[in-house]
């Protein structure tokens, strides 16, 4: 079924659309601006974020043959978490439902190489969405109450529009661009 949808979509892509064009039961793409709804911690770094995946490789010496920088990287450690966010699109906000979701990067956008403070044999890196990136969702709108969005008036009504998974799909965020962030983070981490 997984491969059916995914032709269907390369052939009949989600239509691009803003916030406030969008009517629940729609499969859509939307851009705009990550705003935190709650922070989680990257277990590597410790930076606040709404999502964080990285992965932890070790050098290998091959034992095949007989060169001495043979070998291979390894990953030994690897872990990726998500939490809700807002994606705000002008004057607009809707809550992305972050479940069944699947994050990609534009090429423009690098994945962060991260210090081991000197561990030798060892290097790391991260990806992360934060407050401020660039993000492309692809998603079914539905229509929710929010009373958590902090933003909004005292009087104001606290329906919202959610991005959520498409059925028998997973909801696809693609990262377009990031604020400026160190490079060369050390982590807290210790292997």
């Amino acid at each position: 079924m997984g491969i059916v949808h995914a032709l269907l979509a390369g052939i009949f892509p989600p239509r691009r659309a803003s916030l406030s064009q969008v009517e629940p039961g729609q499969i859509v793409t939307i851009r705009g601006q990550v705003v935190p709804r709650d922070h989680i911690e990257s277990t590597l770094t410790g930076e606040r974020c709404v999502y964080y995946q990285y992965t932890v490789e070790e050098w290998r010496q091959s034992h095949t043959t007989q060169m001495g920088n043979d070998g291979f990287w390894h990953v030994v450690d690897r872990d990726e978490a998500i939490t809700e966010f807002y994606l705000a699109c002008r004057d607009e906000r809707a809550i992305v439902s972050p479940s069944s979701a699947r994050v990609e990067r534009a090429r423009a956008v690098p994945v962060t190489s991260i210090d081991l403070g000197g561990i030798l044999n060892r290097r790391a890196q991260e990806l992360r969405i934060a407050a401020g990136d660039m993000v492309e969702v692809t998603a079914m709108v539905e229509s929710v109450d929010d009373l958590f969005d902090d933003g909004r008036g005292y009087r104001a009504a606290t329906d919202r529009l959610m991005l959520s998974a498409p059925k028998h799909r997973p909801l696809q965020i693609r990262v377009l661009s990031q604020r400026q962030k160190s490079r060369d983070r050390k982590t807290r981490m210790t292997s």
